[in-house]
């Protein structure tokens, strides 16, 4: 492992055996090739084929990639949870493990944020190749979550989200399943943070196929609502959004 890597990514990965080693290898590459200090946490959350083992083999092979094993799958958030915390980096971030970013749009993210001097910067996805089904879930999850927080962001789930680690440590991040990247936004925007955007393409997964099912619908439909009544930071007991608020704090999206 190295000491005080400039840029932590976190990836959660599920049953991910046909892309692992692929999204690791060519992050890792193009990291190097523009001279950022950097590791990887590759995040085993609870593979059942042979995702852990080659994740071990990466780590073994190379000195800038560490594994962490979520023995159960409790839901891509906590993935992302387990990861962050494990993460050395002045810079951390987490992206999905199936290849559906290309490594240069990271760097293009992680620029913006030092160069920028933002506190989180994310992508949004403003051509999706991954279905037409999955581009009309994502924009009613968007237009669904605008309307409900009236706050100005879009593409709530587009990641990587990267950040300083000082905000980091303000989030105090919670959620267990796929309303980790909304739980993220909101607590951005209710901080006021400057929030910077890169415009990407979304590309076809390498392989294997989506954990996105009909149930992570419900399950995000059911957290909104959990956190219009009781707050963006009802887990911690103290309520920074109420009913008939408006957050627009320091976004600039």
């Amino acid at each position: 492992m190295i000491d005080s890597p400039k840029l932590s990514l976190v990836l959660p990965m599920y049953n991910e055996e046909d892309n692992a080693r692929q999204v690791a290898l060519e992050l890792q590459t193009e990291l190097t090739r523009e001279g950022i200090n950097h590791e990887l946490v590759l995040v085993d959350n609870g593979s059942t084929d042979h995702t852990g083992q080659i994740l071990a083999r990466l780590a073994h092979e190379n000195h800038a990639i560490k594994v962490v094993r979520v023995p159960v799958n409790q839901g891509y958030g906590w993935g992302i949870i387990n990861g962050l915390r494990w993460a050395n980096g002045d810079y951390l971030g987490f992206m999905g493990g199936d290849g559906q970013i290309k490594p240069p749009d990271v760097i293009k993210v992680f620029r913006k944020l030092v160069d920028g001097e933002y506190q989180i910067c994310k992508v949004t996805r403003y051509r999706r190749e991954d279905g037409v089904t999955r581009r009309i879930v994502s924009l009613i999850f968007n237009k669904l979550f605008v309307y409900t927080f009236k706050v100005n962001v879009g593409d709530i789930n587009g990641s990587p989200k990267i950040m300083t680690r000082q905000f980091y440590q303000k989030l105090n991040l919670s959620c267990k399943d796929w309303f980790l990247d909304a739980e993220v936004m909101l607590k951005a925007v209710a901080l006021g943070a400057s929030i910077g955007e890169v415009p990407v393409v979304f590309n076809p997964r390498l392989g294997g196929s989506s954990n996105v099912k009909i149930g992570t619908v419900c399950e995000f439909l059911r957290n909104m609502s959990t956190y219009r009544r009781k707050g963006v930071w009802h887990e911690s007991g103290a309520v920074m959004w109420r009913e008939g608020d408006t957050a627009q704090g320091g976004n600039r999206l």
